[in-house]
């Protein structure tokens, strides 16, 4: 186990309220009163171009939505939106880590503003999902099946109360998929889930609440 700050934060709560977004005026999404419990999973699910991602950003506190109120509260205290960049962890196809660290590098920077949930060291399941003999190359230099891999067990590992997953199979084989699937059975019910997905099966595990868009 590494010597990183290790915590179990709570999980977050989410109080979606009318929220609408849109881009030049024309709607992507519109939802009504929705709650996401603390520690639940939540599955978004929708066509290419239907908004999930763009949802999963706004639940992620990335992206303000364009109408409505969306509410986080942890351990049933509001949490404001400018407090959740540590608390929340967003994996999507797009997200990119530094090109030119390598696998230990990549833990140990953001070990220096995250701590690891605990009992989880991400380097374990790093080996277990078959990096442990790449450990020393450059991000850049690794396949994409093995970069997905990197940013779900940072994210996954990380001790977020709330973490979104936009198509986290993607690029993943077979024994790819049956890690993930793994990690993410250990911290279900630990962290707020919400995984967007066109509905493919392996993306998630069993949602107590689904939006479909």
């Amino acid at each position: 186990m590494n010597n990183h700050r290790q915590t179990n934060e709570p999980a977050i709560g989410l109080v979606l309220g009318q929220l609408t977004h849109a881009f030049d005026v024309q709607p992507v999404f519109s939802i009504q009163t929705c709650t996401i419990a603390p520690g639940e999973e939540c599955l978004i699910r929708g066509h290419n171009g239907s908004g999930k991602s763009t949802l999963g950003s706004i639940l992620a506190g990335e992206l303000t939505p364009s109408h409505g109120s969306l509410v986080w509260n942890q351990a049933l205290q509001p949490i404001p939106a400018e407090a959740l960049a540590l608390m929340a962890y967003r994996v999507s196809p797009a997200t990119a880590l530094h090109p030119d660290l390598n696998i230990d590098e990549l833990v140990e920077f953001q070990s220096q503003f995250r701590g690891w949930r605990r009992g989880m060291d991400p380097l374990d399941w790093l080996k277990m999902g078959g990096l442990h003999k790449h450990r020393k190359r450059m991000y850049a230099e690794l396949s994409s099946g093995m970069q997905q891999r990197v940013k779900l067990a940072l994210a996954l590992t990380s001790d977020a109360g709330l973490v979104v997953l936009d198509e986290p199979c993607a690029n993943l084989d077979e024994s790819g998929t049956k890690w993930y699937r793994d990690l993410l059975q250990e911290i279900k019910g630990l962290a707020t889930l919400i995984v967007c997905s066109n509905d493919r099966l392996s993306d998630y595990i069993a949602p107590e609440t689904t939006i479909t868009l």
